[in-house]
C-alpha cells in the first residue's frame, strides 16, 4: 500500500511474492528511511489460524512511523488486511511449534538525495513459515552482557522498531557468536535493558524479602515489547508475587544470584516465552501467552 504526500494512502492490494525495483538515490537506501515489524500466526490444535495481539503490532508501527516522519494509518483498517491475507495465504501456515512469522515493513519511495521526511512511502506485508527462533529451541541460552559498546541511547530511537537500531551491535553479536554467545544483553550506562531481540524478566527475591517478578523499566532505549507487556498485564493481580518494571543494574542482579534469590530468568521474543531457573539447570517453555 502506496502513500504519497499529494495523493495520501492508496487501495491496499494483495498481490503475488516479487521483488522490488529500487531506484539508486532511493532515501531508505541511503538514510535508512525504514521501520517494521514482527509477529507471528499460529495453527491451534483444532486447525484454526490465530494471530497475538496484532493491533498492538499496528500500534508500535504507527509510532515508529512518528518517529522517522512517515504517514500513520489506522491500526483497525490494519488488522482487517491482516485478516484478509492469513485468509488466502492459510495454506502457508504450518502445525505447530512452528509458525508464519509476519513482517509488516515501511519504507521510503522518495527517490532524491538529501535528508528530509520522504514525500512517497509505501507498507508492505510479507510472511514466511518459521521454527523457533533461537536454535537451541526451548532450552536455555548464553547470553552476555555487552560493557564496552552501545546499542541506544537516551532521545535516540531504541524505543522504536527500525533497522538502524539492530546494524549498531551486529560487530559485538558476530564476535559473541564465534564465542558461542547467543544473545548480548545491552545496557543504559549501568542498567540492563533488553538482549538483542527479546525483552527480558527477572523472577527473584528482592532485597526486601518479597518475591518479584521484575522487567526493566521503558527508558526510550529499549523495544516496549507486546508480550512483555501482556506479561505485566496478566501478573498485576497475582498475589503470590509482585509484577513490576524498574531499574534493574548489572550490580544487583549479580549480587542476587550470588546471594541465590534468583529464581528464574525469562527471555521473552515475539509472542514466545522461555524460562532458565536460577540455577540454569532446568528449562521449560510455553508459546502464545
Amino acid at each position: 500500500m502506496e502513500w504519497s504526500a499529494d495523493a495520501g494512502w492508496a487501495r491496499p492490494r494483495i498481490v503475488p511474492f516479487h521483488e522490488f525495483d529500487i531506484h539508486p538515490f532511493n532515501s531508505t537506501l541511503h538514510y535508512a528511511f525504514e521501520g517494521f515489524e514482527g509477529m507471528k500466526a499460529y495453527r491451534d490444535p483444532n486447525g484454526k489460524i490465530r494471530t497475538f495481539r496484532p493491533e498492538k503490532n499496528a500500534a508500535r508501527l504507527n509510532e515508529t512511523s512518528k518517529r522517522i516522519c512517515f504517514p500513520t494509518f489506522d491500526p483497525n483498517e490494519f488488522v482487517k488486511c491482516l485478516d484478509e491475507f492469513l485468509r488466502i495465504e492459510e495454506p502457508w501456515v504450518p502445525e505447530e511449534p512452528s509458525t508464519l512469522y509476519i513482517r509488516p515493513t515501511i519504507m521510503s519511495l522518495t527517490d532524491v538525495l538529501g535528508v528530509h521526511p520522504p514525500n512517497k512511502t509505501m507498507l508492505f506485508v510479507t510472511a514466511s513459515p518459521s521454527e523457533i527462533y533461537f536454535k537451541n529451541g526451548l532450552n536455555p541460552i548464553k547470553v552476555k552482557i555487552e560493557t564496552e559498546a552501545t546499542r541506544a541511547w537516551p532521545g535516540g530511537t531504541g524505543d522504536v522498531k527500525v533497522g538502524a537500531n539492530y546494524i549498531m551491535g551486529i560487530t559485538q553479536t558476530k564476535a559473541a557468536a564465534k564465542e558461542g554467545i547467543d544473545q548480548l544483553v545491552w545496557l543504559n550506562k549501568d542498567r540492563i535493558t533488553e538482549a538483542g531481540a527479546c525483552n527480558l524478566y527477572v523472577y527473584w527475591i528482592n532485597k526486601d524479602n518479597q518475591k518479584e517478578l521484575v522487567t526493566p523499566m521503558l527508558d526510550g532505549t529499549l523495544l516496549p515489547g507486546i508480550t512483555r507487556q501482556s506479561i505485566l498485564d496478566l501478573t498485576k493481580d497475582d498475589k503470590r508475587f509482585t509484577s513490576c518494571e524498574k531499574k534493574v543494574t548489572v550490580k544487583e542482579l549479580v549480587k542476587a544470584h550470588k546471594e541465590k534469590r534468583v529464581k528464574l530468568c525469562v527471555r521473552v521474543v515475539a509472542g514466545n516465552v522461555y524460562m532458565r531457573d536460577g540455577g540454569g539447570d532446568k528449562a521449560g517453555g510455553f508459546d502464545s501467552v
